[in-house]
């Protein structure tokens, strides 16, 4: 038999103690059958001038900042959550012009 709380348990957010915010340019992601993967990046241009002066771009570094794994209901309902935001945010913005 399975109990039912009359009230949900309180949930106390805090940040662990290795916690850190990052900007990424992109992100890598797929859903497998055991689990979902975002992978964040950040890219970087490594130029050169050439003979006349002109600025070239013979490389883009990209490097991997963190990769998150959560079960495939969590990246299932992590997608359909940044959906509805996305929506709401160009719904928003087309009512404002």
């Amino acid at each position: 038999m399975s109990e039912t709380h009359q009230n949900p348990p309180k949930i106390i957010a805090e940040k662990d103690e290795d916690f850190k915010q990052i900007f990424a340019d992109g992100v890598y992601t797929w859903l497998g059958t055991e689990s979902g993967t975002l992978s964040f990046f950040v890219d970087s241009v490594d130029p050169a001038v050439d003979e006349k002066g002109a600025l070239q771009i013979k490389t883009v570094k990209r490097r991997f900042k963190v990769e998150i794994r959560m079960s495939p209901v969590v990246y299932n309902n992590l997608i359909a959550w940044m959906t509805e935001r996305r929506d709401l945010l160009e719904k928003t913005q087309l009512k404002s012009k």
